[in-house]
């Protein structure tokens, strides 16, 4: 290779050299106004977790009594006037209840007494006798009275958790 042939080589070099250096150059941006980092968000609730329990008095002494009224006309012969069950019927007081019920909500209680009782005319009830007889399970099973009266909405009844009585 002749002087004219490396002289083509180094120039060749020296232009990819610059080439390169300028392709990764960092050119600084103009000066702009700070860009301010916002605040974290607080996490969204969980639509779907309880909003309040029956550990919060969600119901009225009144209408555990109406409940009372409503149990002893068609669910007593089963279940007992005690609540301790029957032959053919779950006992709805202490640990039978709590067992059952634990971990669940409010709506679970409401739905399964409106679609099963009494077992030979569900639903026969209407809304504000079922609602009232979970104010008087409630009630049976110490969990504190309120000063607002049960709704028997889905929507309110989803929102209900039921847990465990304290010690």
């Amino acid at each position: 290779m002749g002087k004219r042939s490396f002289a083509a080589v180094g120039a060749a070099v020296s232009i990819l050299a610059l080439v390169s250096a300028c392709s990764t150059a960092v050119v600084p941006a103009p000066p702009s106004a700070p860009v301010e980092t916002p605040p974290p968000a607080a996490p969204e609730p969980d639509p779907a977790a309880p909003q309040t329990s029956v550990l919060d008095g969600i119901y009225t002494e009144a209408q555990a009594e109406r409940g009372r009224a409503a149990y002893d006309g068609h669910c007593a012969e089963c279940h007992g006037e005690e609540l301790r069950g029957g032959e053919m019927a779950p006992g709805l007081t202490g640990v039978a209840f709590r067992f059952r019920w634990r971990g669940l909500k409010v709506a679970d209680i409401f739905e399964s007494i409106e679609s099963t009782m009494p077992p030979e005319e569900p639903e026969t009830l209407g809304d504000q006798a079922y609602i009232d007889v979970v104010a008087f399970l409630l009630g049976a099973n110490g969990y504190p009275a309120g000063d607002r009266e049960l709704a028997a909405d889905s929507k309110l009844l989803e929102g209900i958790a039921v847990e465990r009585m304290p010690p």
